[in-house]
């Protein structure tokens, strides 16, 4: 008889990919690539608070008396402020906080097939400490998948400055990881919390800048 012996012949080629591969009862291998380590830009709106020499909060939710906006300048003394736009410049009020929510999937950002390879969030910030009052600033992140399943992240800034208008802005990041999942979306809300002791109606808290959130997918 004729023996007949066919050999298969698989290329394999390594690149900067993420692969997700499954196999069925037959023995076909499926791939899935996404580019590994791709990053949006930042996903906030009115980052920096207005255009210009006008400074607004639209875009944001705003809880309590957050204060009010430092309008475009240079130096060191409202400490080198966006030049275009403003900066919050944030007044006693312990309840006071800004926050947007952002869908990653409804809103365009990412695809459901990048979101389940898993992705980090990253939420930063500018602050600037002016004085020596005790006061912090909390950056926190919530998560929400489509089954209503929350996951909560922060951190807390605290004030160092010993001299009034002294000191200069510093930037803070605070990531939050997602694993592999099947989720259809999540939303983000990216929220800033004020704290801040005298209780003043005046701007004694500190100035925040330049707030973003990125998400990177694998």
């Amino acid at each position: 008889g004729l023996l007949t012996i066919l050999i298969l012949t698989t290329l394999v080629s390594v690149n900067s990919q993420a692969e997700n591969c499954t196999t069925n009862d037959l023995g076909d291998r499926t791939c899935t690539t996404s580019t590994a380590g791709t990053t949006t830009g930042n996903v906030l709106t009115n980052s920096t608070f207005g255009t210009g020499s006008t400074y607004s909060t639209s875009g944001w939710t705003i809880s309590g008396d957050v204060g009010h906006g430092h309008t475009s300048t240079t130096g060191s003394t409202q400490s080198g402020q966006n030049t275009s736009g403003g900066v919050l410049a944030f007044e006693g009020d312990p309840s006071g906080s800004i926050y947007q929510d952002v869908d990653l999937v409804g809103d365009g950002h990412l695809t459901q097939s990048q979101i389940n390879e898993g992705f980090t969030s990253t939420q930063s910030a500018d602050v600037w400490f002016w004085n020596s009052i005790p006061q912090n600033v909390i950056m926190k992140q919530t998560l929400i998948d489509d089954n209503g399943v929350s996951i909560t992240q922060q951190r807390q800034i605290d004030g160092s400055c010993t001299t009034f208008n002294g000191c200069s802005y510093d930037t803070y990041t605070d990531t939050i990881i997602v694993g592999g999942n099947s989720q259809q979306d999540y939303e983000i809300t990216a929220r800033f919390e004020f704290n801040e002791s005298s209780n003043s109606t005046a701007h004694y808290g500190a100035d925040l800048r330049n707030p973003s959130l990125t998400v990177s997918y694998y």
